[in-house]
Parts: structure tokens; C-alpha cells; sequence
């Protein structure tokens, strides 16, 4: 049996973002098709940073990344589902010291992965865009880093990943709009719903939950973990769900509502 160990989740996290750079290269052939060329008054981004991971342009790299951050949703849910299903009620009793190969391994995939998406972002966008997608990632990073190095909290890093469940979808849609497929077909409809549902299942009433469990565990966390998973990383999270939430409804239901309206 493979022992659990700090060198382990490194070694996996090393593994995971050359997984993902991987990825990265295998759906560039699907990032190159796209509709018809249509005229923008969009200004190329210039990155503070050039890497190997600079993409010069700006449409090809956004299919790219929301390719890839997919690729992750999809891989991450599924690990997500299977775990809830299979080491519940373990994982539920006690997700201070829960802790399985397989639960540990999907963490450091995760981590591997914002590590990844971190050097990403940083190599193809600058100012306010980056700063905000930078800013989400950098609170996730630290909160991954205290689990993964002290190999405990896994039971709530697992339950904070149940949002990459949403992720599936919510990139999904993104991606429906880049290639322009038409907001009527109805795989499109229904990744809306898809989305809208596991919006308030997997971030929202999560959200809730971990909120509660946090402060009922909050002399088992220890003290540093506890001071920032409770007054920085979730009053942040709290702040940036409902935002993204609004802006969803706005774009999916309130402005189609309103072009239907000035059609008839």
C-alpha cells in the first residue's frame, strides 16, 4: 500500500501540472476552429510576463484555457462524486482527519492544476482581469498549500471541490459562446439549467455548509488555518459567488428575456 506522505502530494502536484500543460498542447487543434472571423475593437492583451505558456492570440488562448479548465471540472467532479459515494459516512464524520490515497491525490491534482492555470493567467492577461481571476486563485492556493502540507482538512478541501461540479457546466457555457453555437439548441438550454441547478447546489448551499462545519471545528482546524479559512477565504467566497451568480442569470435569462422582447 502506498503510504501517504507530504513528498507524495508534491511529486502528484509536479505530475498535475505537467498533466495539464499536456492537455493543453492536445486541445490546441480544437482551439484553432472557430466561426467566422468577425471584426472587434478588442485590444490584444499584453502580458507583464512572456512564457512558453503566451499564446499571441487572445481568442485562440481563452478556447485554450476554458479547454483545459473543462478538461479539469470534468476530471475533478467525477473524482468528487466517486468519493462522496464510496468513503461516505467516513468522509462525513470527520473531515478534519479524513483522509484516503485517492481523496489526498485528487487534492494535489487540483492543486497541480491552479498551479498551472496561476502560470497561465499570468502569461496572457494583465490589469484588472487578471488581477480579479489571480486574486481567486492565490486564496485557493494557500488554502490547498495548508492541507496538502499537513495532510489534514482533506475531508473539506474534497467538500470545497464539490464546486467543480458546477465547473463542468459553467465552463461549458462559456465555451458554447466562444465557438457561437446558438443560445436555442437545446444542449445549450439545457447545460443552462444544468448550470443554474448545480450553481445553488454545489457552490451556494456548499458554500453554507462548509460555513457551518468550519466553525463547529474551529478548535480542531488549528488556529492559522482557522483565522484565514474563516475570516479571509470564505467572507471572499461569499462575496464572489453571488456576484458570479448574478452575472449569469443577468446574461442567460434577463437579456435573453429582454431580446425576445424587442424581437415581437
Amino acid at each position: 500500500m502506498v503510504a501517504i506522505t507530504v513528498t507524495l502530494g508534491l511529486c502528484w502536484t509536479v505530475l498535475s501540472f505537467g498533466f495539464f500543460v499536456l492537455c493543453r498542447y492536445l486541445v490546441t487543434p480544437i482551439s484553432l476552429l472557430r466561426p467566422s472571423p468577425t471584426k472587434t475593437n478588442r485590444i490584444p492583451s499584453k502580458p507583464y510576463i512572456h512564457t512558453c505558456l503566451t499564446c499571441s492570440n487572445d481568442q485562440q488562448w481563452e478556447r485554450l484555457n476554458l479547454l483545459v479548465s473543462w478538461i479539469h471540472s470534468l476530471i475533478t467532479g467525477l473524482s468528487v462524486i466517486y468519493s462522496f459515494w464510496t468513503y461516505a459516512p467516513y468522509m462525513y464524520n470527520d473531515l478534519v482527519t479524513h483522509v484516503t490515497l485517492f481523496t489526498y491525490l485528487t487534492c494535489a491534482l487540483s492543486f497541480g492544476y491552479f498551479w498551472y492555470d496561476f502560470c497561465d493567467i499570468l502569461s496572457n492577461r494583465r490589469g484588472s482581469e487578471m488581477t480579479e481571476l489571480l486574486f481567486h486563485h492565490v486564496l485557493t492556493l494557500i488554502f490547498f498549500s495548508f492541507n496538502i502540507f499537513r495532510i489534514m482538512n482533506i475531508g473539506y478541501q474534497m467538500f470545497a471541490l464539490i464546486a467543480e461540479i458546477n465547473s463542468i457546466f459553467l465552463h461549458a457555457r462559456k465555451l458554447f459562446h466562444l465557438y457561437k453555437i446558438p443560445r436555442d439548441n437545446l444542449v445549450v438550454r439545457f447545460n443552462m439549467f444544468l448550470n443554474i441547478l448545480t450553481f445553488i447546489l454545489c457552490r451556494l448551499c456548499m458554500l453554507i455548509f462548509v460555513t457551518i462545519f468550519v466553525y463547529h471545528d474551529r478548535y480542531r482546524l488549528g488556529n492559522l488555518n482557522y483565522i484565514y479559512v474563516m475570516y479571509v477565504l470564505i467572507p471572499s467566497v461569499w462575496i464572489m459567488n453571488p456576484i458570479l451568480f448574478y452575472r449569469v442569470i443577468r446574461t442567460d435569462f434577463f437579456k435573453r428575456h429582454q431580446s425576445k422582447k424587442l424581437v415581437s
